[in-house]
């Protein structure tokens, strides 16, 4: 079985906020104003359970994707959706019913929206809008760890580096660059629960309070870049969405969502 931590927040600092683009084939660019939507968040289960599992990744055998959003707010009338997982291309997936997946410990269950469809790597999926434009070209960046010592760890991503700097014993900043230019910085905090180990936080071994990339993926070439952290806590973990432009980043809260696991 998984070990399980669980979540906290990081306030985001940007470069003042510039129109989502994205650069198609024929050099046209697209313009998607700030309240135009993005989608959701799905996690790809595991159809067992396993110790190589990440944290996040619920276990079913009979649904291979599930998202906690509500079916209605999803789907609205349609009966399919499209959505890419962190690796491979977009796969269509047929809506299901609501239902309880395992997720955590004694017990503990998610209510979800279930969709079928083939199996994607366990983890993080990008749930396409119903409708999206044709310069659109989802596919996913690999998150590579560069470096990772107690005090500081970096990951590469495309054409974006993170990194994760102690500040304190129970605090740190995230920095993201694009192409070399910093677009966003974030301060995240350890929040001890009583009785939690008050030991300095261990960037490299991660944890309640560290946030870490999970899924990225471009929309097209050159173009805005999804990212998607985790954030654990003690008794569930936090998942968050970052669109990062070439000069700023913000966060989608609409595909902000918490999974709660286990008491502490």
């Amino acid at each position: 079985m998984r070990t399980w931590w669980i979540p906290l927040a990081f306030l985001a600092c940007s470069a003042p906020r510039e129109p989502l683009t994205n650069t198609g084939d024929s050099g046209t660019v697209l313009r998607i104003g700030p309240i135009e939507p993005l989608g959701w968040l799905g996690l790809a289960t595991a159809a067992k359970d396993s110790n190589n599992l990440p944290r996040h990744a619920p276990v079913s055998a009979a649904h291979p994707l599930v998202t906690p959003v509500e079916r209605d707010d999803v789907l609205d009338s349609a009966t399919s959706i499209a959505a890419i997982g962190t690796t491979g291309g977009v796969q269509q997936f047929k809506t299901g019913a609501r239902a309880k997946v395992p997720y955590g410990c004694d017990g503990h269950t998610l209510e979800v929206t279930t969709f079928t469809g083939p199996r994607l790597t366990p983890g993080a999926v990008w749930l396409l809008p119903p409708t999206i434009p044709p310069t659109w070209k989802p596919a996913p960046l690999p998150i590579v760890s560069r470096s990772a010592v107690a005090a500081q760890r970096s990951y590469a991503i495309g054409p974006l580096a993170l990194d994760l700097r102690r500040t304190g014993d129970l605090r740190g900043t995230l920095t993201i660059s694009r192409n070399g230019k910093v677009v966003h910085t974030a301060p995240f905090e350890r929040h001890l629960m009583e009785g939690a180990d008050a030991a300095p936080i261990h960037l490299a071994e991660g944890g309640p309070g560290i946030p870490e990339p999970i899924a990225a993926w471009t929309i097209g070439p050159s173009g805005p870049i999804l990212l998607v952290l985790t954030q654990p806590g003690y008794e569930g973990t936090t998942l968050r969405a970052l669109l990062v432009e070439a000069a700023s980043a913000r966060a989608i809260e609409s595909m902000e969502m918490y999974l709660y696991s286990c008491a502490f």
